[in-house]
């Protein structure tokens, strides 16, 4: 059995038959107390899973796996990194946010809410990303453009969910669908390039 953390070989003792995969990440992050680090992705054998999983990982048995990798970061890489998927991540969200407004277009309300909720979901991501943005890019939000662009952002973001959230809780799905598309593609349009303006004045 090989243990890793960040690639790198770890020696991990008192690793017996009982010992749950939850029990050794939880010793992990407590070597890593004082790093701001902390683990935020697994590997078992090639397969993902999240350490916020804690059910399904106190269930598994570190030995059962001939590889267990674990995946350490601090807040400022992970916020980096949210940046650097930020791209991809909008484009997806995007595409969620049509789908749900054509869903409700012809009625089907049930298969529109699952897209609904990957929506909320995804602009929330949005949102607490663009609100970490200085703790990873604090020289860049000094520059007063780039901080008004993202305070503006999230004031019309918050403006466009109230509405969403209030149009939804009335069961005025046309008025849902109005705003998924034809308001939010200028805000993802703009938090793509907001994105892009601090990430490029970052490097």
């Amino acid at each position: 059995m090989e243990i890793l953390l960040n690639g790198n070989s770890l020696e991990v003792e008192g690793i017996d038959a009982e010992v749950t995969v939850l029990q050794l990440v939880k010793t992990v992050e407590e070597s890593l107390k004082g790093s701001g680090a902390s683990i935020v992705e697994l590997l078992l054998d090639g397969t993902s899973y999240c350490p916020d999983e804690t059910e399904k990982i106190g269930g598994l048995k570190v030995v059962d796996f001939a590889r267990v990798e674990l995946v350490a970061a601090s807040a400022v890489e992970m916020v980096q990194a949210a940046f650097e998927d930020g791209d991809a991540g909008i484009t997806h969200f995007e595409g969620v946010a049509q789908q749900a407004s054509s869903e409700l277009r012809i009625g089907k309300i049930k298969s529109a809410m699952d897209h609904y909720i990957e929506f909320v979901d995804g602009v929330e991501w949005l949102v607490t990303m663009l609100n970490n943005a200085d703790r990873a890019f604090a020289a860049n939000m000094a520059e007063s453009s780039v901080e008004s662009e993202r305070q503006g952002l999230l004031g019309r973001i918050n403006e466009q969910m109230a509405a969403v959230k209030s149009a939804q809780e009335s069961e005025d799905w046309v008025g849902v669908a109005d705003i998924l598309e034809y308001e939010f593609p200028e805000i993802f349009s703009d938090a793509r390039k907001l994105i892009a303006a601090i990430l490029g004045s970052s490097s």
